[in-house]
């Protein structure tokens, strides 16, 4: 639900001196990601259409803003794809919201939207003979996915309830986001927590805070591109030592500070245009067990899973039992995030992805997050006295816990990075017996 009106207009107050420094602060985020030519020329070109964007959307009512934001990132799909493609793209979602908004029954909407779905899967990879348009489906595929693969779930998720829906506005400014047409790997932005959070806190305040978070994504992508110039190949030929073997596992990990560091600047720009949501990325390289983990990263993608699979899985089982209901429905989690990558890569690449590798990265983190889960269900609650602190925790403890799940997770994710579980078994064994 939206806030009120009154409320979001008392959080869109304007302040020259403060509108100002945000600006210059903008400016030189743009200069240093054209000095370092970071992600390459269409980031940039889509950071300047943010500046930009920004440096009008400040001064209008707050009437006007959400629909300059959406008529920004309309013309912004122009701007960064090809018009074929952007007009495709913005067809396809005024084809899904009128077919979704039909006077007919619920789950013949959603059935009739997931038809359409299925249908694209089957054609992703159907090449035309003319080149002309291979190439624009080639374009088309990756961007309709990255909108609409996961979104469209929570869409019709929440349409079950007319009074969660919201208006076409919301619609238009839920599904295109600027951002979106440059990074595909896009955060799974959930329809209410984008609707509830708009204007939710003094605006100066949350765009100083997503001002934060794109310099802390540019800073990511600085330190990912050390990371990648640094790191050995990760093949059995070129580990030929074990400390060699350790700096290939933990670099290769440190990768993912690219995906983190394009999450924070995506939702630090959203924060420019009123969106108040919450970070991606919780410091989870500091995370101190693997339910900690599973809290901490890709916090979108852990939200995303809990509401349209955990709750569901286990309230429909808790008459069995409780503890039986979290285990089940923990399980199915994660089966179903390895189907779903699975199934994202398909979208993105066209390629099917299905790999021992990938099952067993899903499945042995899956299992070890609901040993976690067992334990701290089942663990008693240390005893307070009344008007006595916590205690505060053991920080050897604490730091062997953050030690062993760091290195828990640095040798899984090796092997789900790895090209296939032989050569991940190769590189580990290579350097002892080559």
């Amino acid at each position: 639900m939206s806030i009120p009106l009154a409320i979001a207009e008392r959080n869109a107050t304007r302040d020259p001196v403060k509108y100002v420094l945000l600006l210059l602060q903008l400016l030189a985020i743009l200069f240093v990601i054209f000095a370092f030519k970071i992600e390459g020329r269409i980031f940039g070109e889509l950071t300047a259409l943010v500046v930009a964007g920004f440096a009008v959307h400040y001064w209008l009512p707050l009437t006007w803003k959400k629909p300059f934001f959406v008529l920004l990132s309309l013309v912004g799909a122009y701007a960064l794809l090809h018009p074929v493609t952007a007009t495709a793209i913005i067809a396809s979602g005024l084809l899904f919201y009128f077919i979704l908004h039909l006077p007919i029954g619920y789950w013949l909407r959603v059935g009739i939207v997931t038809a359409i779905g299925v249908a694209g899967l089957a054609l992703r990879n159907y090449v035309p003979e003319s080149v002309f348009a291979g190439e624009i489906l080639g374009s088309f595929w990756p961007v309709f996915g990255g909108i609409f693969m996961f979104r469209m779930m929570i869409y019709m998720y929440d349409l079950r309830e007319a009074r969660t829906a919201g208006n076409f506005l919301d619609y238009l400014s839920y599904f295109f986001i600027l951002p979106n047409y440059y990074f595909l790997l896009f955060p799974i932005v959930d329809y209410q927590t984008m609707r509830s959070t708009y204007y939710n806190a003094e605006f100066h305040r949350q765009a100083q805070e997503g001002m934060r978070w794109i310099a802390r994504g540019v800073g990511q992508l600085l330190v990912y591109r050390l990371i990648y110039h640094l790191r050995p190949n990760p093949a059995p030929d070129d580990v030929t030592s074990f400390g060699g073997l350790v700096v290939a596992m933990v670099l290769t990990y440190l990768l993912y500070l690219r995906l983190s560091g394009q999450y924070h600047i995506i939702i630090g720009m959203m924060h420019l245009f009123g969106f108040n949501l919450p970070e991606t990325h919780r410091r989870f390289l500091f995370a101190e067990s693997f339910t900690d983990f599973w809290r901490r990263i890709n916090i979108y993608w852990k939200d995303f899973m809990v509401k349209m699979v955990y709750y569901p899985v286990f309230f429909r089982l808790r008459k069995v039992g409780e503890l039986k209901a979290t285990a089940v429905a923990t399980l199915v989690v994660f089966g179903l995030t390895w189907f779903l990558h699975a199934y994202q890569v398909y979208w993105l690449r066209g390629v099917i992805h299905l790999a021992w590798n990938d099952v067993l990265f899903w499945g042995i983190l899956g299992v070890l997050v609901l040993i976690n889960v067992l334990w701290e269900t089942t663990a008693k609650p240390v005893a307070v006295k009344i008007g006595q602190p916590p205690p505060r925790p053991n920080q050897v403890i604490r730091g062997l816990k953050i030690l062993a799940t760091f290195s828990t997770i640095t040798v899984l994710w090796s092997m789900w990075n790895a090209r296939s579980l032989t050569q991940w078994i190769d590189m580990l064994t290579y350097w002892k017996v080559g």
